[in-house]
């Protein structure tokens, strides 16, 4: 696979949810599944959520975070490391929210009750569940030195 960030974009749009990995304030992981938006929009990864959430506060504190996806068909398994982003605008909300997330947010995209979060990958991995094999799919480098 090329070493191209919306080639792996690409790859996780069959995936439906993610666990979202992210480090608090007090330094401890936290990680908790999340709705994949649908449609991928070039190397961005997008998820709704409630803004005045805990991983808000964790990626306002520290972006860095992690996502999981596991296929439970043959056990592959793709981790994804990347900087994360909430964002609160209505105009963007509108325009990429999925109906998918109408289960969790039910007033559809109001900005004060719904935030995105945009995932930018930096490294992915593939463990293949048949062989137990690692691929590393995509690794930029490193911009910032945190």
């Amino acid at each position: 696979m090329p070493d191209d960030p919306r080639t792996t974009a690409a790859l996780l749009a069959r995936f439906r949810t993610a666990l979202l990995a992210t480090r608090g304030e007090d330094g401890h992981l936290r990680c908790r599944p999340m709705a994949m938006r649908h449609t991928v929009r070039g190397e961005e990864l997008w998820f709704a959520t409630a803004p005045d959430s805990t991983k808000c506060r964790d990626l306002e504190h520290d972006p860095r975070c992690a996502l999981v996806f596991f296929d439970a068909a043959d056990g592959t398994t793709v981790s994804l490391s990347g900087t994360g982003e909430v964002i609160r605008d209505r105009k963007l909300m509108t325009e990429l929210w999925d109906p998918s997330w109408t289960r969790w947010f039910p007033g559809g995209p109001d900005p004060k009750d719904v935030a995105l979060l945009r995932v930018i990958p930096e490294h992915v991995e593939r463990h293949d569940g048949r062989t137990g094999g690692t691929e590393v799919l995509f690794a930029a480098s490193r911009k910032r030195g945190r």
